[in-house]
């Protein structure tokens, strides 16, 4: 198979299955999978970042400091841009049905519209993994699909209590997830034109990933206290093996 048709086929799973796993999460066991999947979230996205992408960025470029100023820069762009939309953004699920609620209905368009952007840059990643060998490819849609189902959740959430039906609500989160589709073309196409920029979009993608995992999945977890934490280690723990266990499966050359 192509490397474009891997990438369409990787963006469509990875969209499309964190959308519909969201979806099936009954409201009434949210936060057992949820404090779960965050700890699952976190291993699998540390790990792509350490062992995968940044062996890559740092093969891929003859000088390490210029990736190491992509990751800085990165992290501080992540930051700001955190900063600048968060700062009315609600601090919890709940919140973001209230607000969604006050807003009659707007919060849920303002979130498909969110995440169609979102995706859209996710299928840059995914494309820009590719570029370099199919299993980091497949593996760097696991790790975005991993994330992004928490969020999902919440989105799906958000839709529904800002007035969509379960149908639409499922159907509008889909049709924003399918960005990442046309992400990915986009990115197999102009990264093959310049294929400097590679190393610089496997940084980045890094840093994005270390960034969600330490600032957004890890203190939600510390939430819960002492008494999770064991729990919360093996499910970290798992989510390094499952890249691992991925990764070696997937390896090709």
């Amino acid at each position: 198979m192509s490397i474009v048709l891997q990438i369409i086929l990787a963006t469509i799973i990875s969209s499309a299955l964190s959308i519909v796993l969201a979806g099936l999460i009954s409201f009434r066991f949210l936060d057992r999978y949820m404090s779960k999947m965050l700890c699952l979230s976190a291993g699998l996205l540390l790990a792509v970042s350490f062992t995968h992408l940044l062996p890559e960025a740092f093969e891929h470029h003859e000088d390490a400091t210029y990736i190491g100023w992509t990751l800085l820069v990165s992290v501080l762009i992540l930051f700001g841009i955190e900063q600048f939309f968060s700062h009315h953004e609600a601090e919890n699920v709940s919140q973001m049905i209230e607000e969604s609620r006050k807003s009659e209905g707007r919060g849920g368009q303002v979130i498909l519209l969110g995440d169609a952007f979102h995706n859209l840059t996710d299928g840059v990643l995914i494309a820009s993994a590719f570029m370099v060998t199919p299993s980091l490819g497949w593996i760097t849609a696991l790790a975005i699909m991993a994330h992004e189902i928490p969020q999902e959740v919440g989105d799906f959430m958000v839709l529904l209590h800002s007035g969509f039906s379960k149908g639409r609500a499922l159907f509008y989160n889909l049709l924003s997830g399918f960005t990442s589709v046309i992400g990915g073309i986009l990115g197999y196409f102009l990264l093959d034109k310049v294929s400097w920029l590679i190393p610089y979009a496997f940084a980045v993608a890094a840093a994005s990933f270390i960034y969600i995992a330490l600032s957004d999945l890890m203190p939600e977890m510390i939430k819960k206290g002492r008494a999770a934490f064991f729990t919360q280690m093996l499910f970290i723990v798992l989510g390094v093996l499952l890249a691992i266990v991925a990764t070696g499966s997937l390896h090709t050359h």
